[in-house]
């Protein structure tokens, strides 16, 4: 009766979490921007499906305990992708509160915007590089 209660606990918890994610990302349009910063939008369907998929497989890997030769350049390129998810979406939603262009003016730097953006989203990558590669073994 123990397990049946935590697991209903832990799937509760997934449902909460699952729904906070999915409302944050679609009422700041982020993917709908972000097909219109890079001028994609014929394939918008692709990165819909693409988050979509790629949450389910992040999740069910994080059930089963894999050790298989290409662990660590898996892990490498999931910290990757990963990094670069959230580096677009601190961008992105940096960019609706309009946080950047604010602070950038009021420190007088509008003309670095590109290279503050990217030393944003290449921290983030970084950060979860690190995280994957070398705290996560």
């Amino acid at each position: 009766m123990h397990k049946l209660v935590v697991g209903f606990i832990g799937f509760s918890e997934g449902i909460v979490v699952g729904s906070a994610i999915v409302a944050f990302i679609t009422l700041l349009d982020i993917i709908p921007r972000l097909t219109q910063l890079t001028e994609t939008e014929e394939y918008i369907k692709v990165y819909e499906r693409t988050m979509i998929l790629s949450a389910m497989i992040i999740s069910l890997f994080s059930f089963y305990d894999l050790d298989f030769l290409g662990a660590k350049v898996l892990a490498g390129l999931s910290g990757l992708f990963m990094g670069v998810f959230v580096g677009l979406t601190a961008a992105a939603l940096a960019e609706v509160t309009n946080v950047i262009p604010v602070a950038a003016s009021r420190f007088q730097l509008e003309n670095y915007l590109g290279y503050i953006l990217a030393a944003i989203v290449c921290g983030k990558v970084f950060g979860s590089l690190i995280y994957w590669i070398l705290l996560n073994p």
